[in-house]
């Protein structure tokens, strides 16, 4: 129901005669359908809204400024509710959770709604031809697609969902409409790599510039896989082989468009023991969040600050971090202490004890895993420093429920959390602005 909560004073909706508590139920004749709706609406020029006041159906006319809204905003029962995933992935990182942690972790939202607002990569296996017209006719743009394999006999294995639809067919007719796409690939050793990923990567570029890139990440496993489907972790061959791969693949592209197409996640080359490509390789980091240029963004940021800095800040620093992240880390605290020798900051790695020691990244670090790693050693400096990656993105709250103020009194140190590679060199150095 997507009822009426407030209406700015002088606004559009106020002057054409809505009010507080006024439910909307159609635009343009056509039934809302939920908030999307309303976000489109608001963004043109011309068009009806019919409301229910009272138990009876009201139309009003709108012509406006396609940049200026409508001043109107909804309950909040209004809003989205997550749809629920259809599959039983493989590699599903819920499924793989322990046991007793809040609600929320355990949800498995699968909703293409969710994708346009918010960036979540899908499946589009529990969407409808309804929706498929909805999305082509309003131009619900971008989309971010969960792929997997062009091969649908080894995407339905992937997902656990022998139902699910042939994937090539809706993206085609999803970019025929001028839908632009986001693609990501979770690599699994020995079922969507080698011969399989190359035909993935192929069909996708076909479909160029629909879909502007994709995305290979390496699945990721913890040691909360009792019963789950037998999956080995990405080894460094495998990763080094899949690099060679994309790599290979990604340089006849770019000789074709002059863009970068394919890319792998920063953790594959992690594991692949190599050096993380250039900050200009990245282009515009639109797979930021799929940890793909992640470290090349906060090396290229960490340097700009470096040429604003002037002294080191007074008092000791210890960055906590994940396995793979320590090695960058360093290199930043040596070129900082290169210029500024007096800096007195290190870095202590947290070896994942709650999803197992084959989850490296920083994103999974929890709090309790911080408290363990920092107990009893006598080289922790006076401030901490901490990934924003580790904490929800609305709350100050570790993925195993230990709240930021928690960590705080149990380790008994300042905590600062940087966002970028420009907040952490500001952090630990006097940087003129």
């Amino acid at each position: 129901m997507l009822r009426i909560s407030r209406l700015d004073k002088n606004s559009i909706s106020s002057k054409i005669g809505l009010k507080k508590d006024d439910v909307v139920v159609a635009f343009n004749g056509e039934r809302a359908c939920d908030m999307l709706d309303v976000a489109y609406f608001d963004s043109q020029s011309e068009f009806s809204v019919t409301v229910e006041r009272n138990g009876k159906h009201l139309t009003f006319d709108v012509v406006k400024d396609a940049n200026v809204d409508m001043g109107w905003d909804f309950y909040d029962e209004s809003y989205i509710e997550p749809r629920w995933c259809a599959n039983k992935c493989i590699f599903c990182f819920v499924d793989q959770l322990p046991k007793g942690q809040r609600k929320t972790l355990y949800v498995k939202d699968d909703d293409w709604r969710l994708s346009f607002v918010s960036g979540n990569f899908v499946t589009l296996t529990n969407i409808n031809d309804n929706e498929v017209a909805r999305i082509k006719d309003k131009q619900f743009s971008p989309l971010y697609v969960s792929v997997h394999a062009t091969d649908d006999d080894v995407r339905r294995k992937l997902l656990g969902n022998p139902k699910a639809r042939p994937i090539m067919p809706l993206l085609k007719e999803f970019a025929d409409s001028g839908i632009t796409l986001y693609t990501q690939v979770v690599m699994c050793p020995d079922l969507n790599d080698g011969q399989v990923l190359a035909k993935t990567m192929e069909d996708l570029f076909s479909l160029y510039p629909a879909v502007q890139n994709l995305a290979v990440v390496p699945v990721g496993l913890t040691k909360h896989r009792c019963g789950l489907h037998d999956l080995q972790p990405v080894s460094k061959e495998q990763a080094c082989k899949t690099i060679d791969l994309v790599e290979s693949f990604d340089a006849a592209c770019f000789s074709k468009t002059g863009q970068h197409f394919v890319y792998c996640a920063d953790e594959m080359y992690v594991y692949a023991e190599r050096e993380i490509p250039s900050y200009d390789y990245y282009g515009n980091f639109e797979q930021l969040e799929n940890g793909v240029g992640l470290v090349a963004d906060m090396r290229y940021q960490f340097d700009l600050a470096l040429q604003d800095a002037v002294a080191a800040k007074k008092g000791s620093f210890t960055v906590v971090t994940g396995v793979a992240a320590t090695p960058f880390v360093q290199q930043q605290l040596d070129k900082a202490k290169s210029l500024f020798p007096q800096l007195q900051a290190n870095v202590i790695t947290v070896v994942n004890k709650f999803f197992g020691e084959t989850v490296t990244v920083a994103g999974l670090v929890v709090g309790q895993d911080i408290v363990a790693t920092l107990k009893d050693r006598t080289d922790v400096g006076d401030t901490l420093l901490l990934p924003r990656v580790m904490l929800r993105e609305t709350e100050d709250v570790f993925l195993d429920g230990m709240t930021l103020d928690e960590l705080a009194k149990a380790v008994g140190k300042k905590i600062i959390i940087t966002a970028d590679g420009y907040e952490f060199c500001q952090a630990i150095l006097e940087c003129e602005l």
